[in-house]
């Protein structure tokens, strides 16, 4: 699995980045300064202790005759080199070299009678060493006192010290990372505001944002999509005044052709061509078909219908107001066109429902032969209010559900002279609304489709 490198960070991300690095360096620095002041404060206390064994060295050396010897008891030796964990060592010697007591295999390290004393590591028998010489004067002679000491304590001391410093120093960091997490997450709390503002909103929803509480330093962005917003609501207003004009002026003359049309019909001047008649009637109503479908799916679109504003609907009365619409043409095909409602809210666009619901009202009319019976039903169905058009006619193979709604497609072989522009309006409207469209076999043999729209609202009806 690859990891996406190019991908930016988000915000969070960022400031968590910039302000936990340095925070982290500057922790490592104080550590790492902590550690070598504790190291160096414990290494001058037993540095200490190495500069008074050899001072009490330097008390057990006497003059007898012309030479300075030392005289020390094996108790004393025994107490100078008895320690817990480390070993002890000394080397005692005249100006000369000539060594007086303790280790003579013992290097001489620097030090003079006025220099201060001087600290070296070094090793001696396959161990680390701490040594120091300190040379003092008997009687005129320099005596050179060398002592040193393994540094097995001073190691674990350092240990000590090391996990007593970073373990406090890690809370520290842990906790400073978790203040600082919930900070930086209270602190862009009203940017997710905002985030969770926008997401939850549909397409057509182009409210201006609430820039009241929101930081100071995002205001100018939100007012930046504030005002895209307004231009696209003034975009989807201009589009929407289009469609009425175009539509206003593309019907007109159509209607007035179709009422020319008539009124030569009963003048009789067509008497001896009445099959050309009605091929031109026919004609001027699927291009009146036409052009109405086309209007009302632009006005349908995402971007067309922006400005529109949800409000309840009462589906039981958009059912029967839109299926008394349908009687006449249904009484002149012999077709028996009903409505069986019970009361349903959904929220949506009036118009828009009417024109879904007259599409599969129209749609069933043009498919069912005459003798037929059609019934528009409104209701609640498992606490979702919903709109259906149930009939007893051919009904759509299972292979053509999903077909039928592409723009301009018809079933083959279909008789109708639809334009194959009514089911892609009606999905158009139902995922507007957040509905779902189900094609389902009716008891009569024919087809169901129902609308199904989320939520629903008590009614009083």
């Amino acid at each position: 699995m690859k990891m996406n490198l190019s991908r930016p960070s988000g915000l969070r991300q960022r400031l968590l980045l910039w302000i936990l690095l340095p925070l982290v360096a500057v922790f490592m620095g104080s550590i790492l300064f902590d550690y070598r002041l504790a190291q160096e404060t414990a290494n001058t206390a037993y540095d200490h202790s190495l500069t008074n064994a050899a001072l009490d060295i330097a008390a057990y050396i006497q003059t007898v005759g012309l030479n300075p010897d030392l005289h020390l008891t094996p108790e004393a030796e025994a107490m100078l080199r008895s320690d817990a964990m480390d070993k002890i060592f000394f080397a005692v010697r005249r100006s000369d070299h000539h060594l007086l007591a303790g280790d003579a295999d013992l290097p001489v390290y620097p030090g003079s009678l006025h220099e201060r004393q001087i600290f070296m590591d070094n090793f001696y028998q396959d161990e680390k060493i701490r040594a120091t010489t300190r040379r003092i004067a008997v009687d005129g002679n320099e005596i050179t006192i060398t002592v040193a000491e393994t540094m097995r304590e001073r190691d674990q001391a350092s240990n000590r010290i090391l996990v007593a410093i970073i373990i406090p120093n890690l809370a520290i960091i842990a906790a400073t990372l978790l203040v600082i997490y919930f900070g930086v997450r209270r602190g862009l709390a009203p940017l997710v505001h905002i985030e969770n503002q926008i997401a939850s909103r549909s397409p057509r929803d182009l409210r201006a944002l609430d820039t009241e509480h929101a930081p100071r330093e995002i205001r100018p962005m939100l007012d930046r999509l504030n005002e895209l917003f307004e231009s696209l609501r003034l975009a989807a207003a201009a589009q929407q005044r289009f469609l009425a004009d175009a539509a206003h002026q593309l019907r007109t003359p159509l209607a007035g052709l179709q009422t020319q049309i008539e009124l030569v019909a009963a003048e009789g001047k067509y008497v001896r061509n009445d099959e050309r008649l009605a091929r031109i009637e026919e004609s001027v109503d699927r291009i009146a078909h036409l052009v109405t479908q086309l209007l009302i799916y632009a006005q349908t679109e995402p971007a067309a219908s922006a400005n529109q504003i949800f409000q309840p609907v009462a589906l039981h009365e958009l059912a029967e107001s839109a299926a008394s619409t349908f009687i006449d043409r249904a009484l002149t095909k012999d077709i028996d066109l009903g409505f069986e409602i019970q009361p349903a809210v959904a929220e949506g666009i009036a118009w828009m429902l009417r024109e879904a619901l007259g599409n599969l009202i129209d749609n069933a009319l043009r498919y069912c032969s005459a003798g037929s019976t059609i019934t528009v039903h409104s209701g609640i169905r498992s606490g979702r209010p919903f709109l259906a058009v149930e009939d007893n006619g051919p009904g759509i193979p299972a292979d053509e559900h999903e077909k039928v709604f592409e723009r301009f497609y018809r079933i083959p072989g279909s008789a109708s002279g639809g334009c194959g522009l009514g089911l892609p309006i009606v999905q158009e409207i139902t995922h507007l609304h957040a509905a779902t469209i189900i094609f389902s076999e009716s008891p009569g043999g024919g087809l169901t489709v129902t609308l199904i729209f989320p939520g629903s609202y008590a009614t009083n009806s």
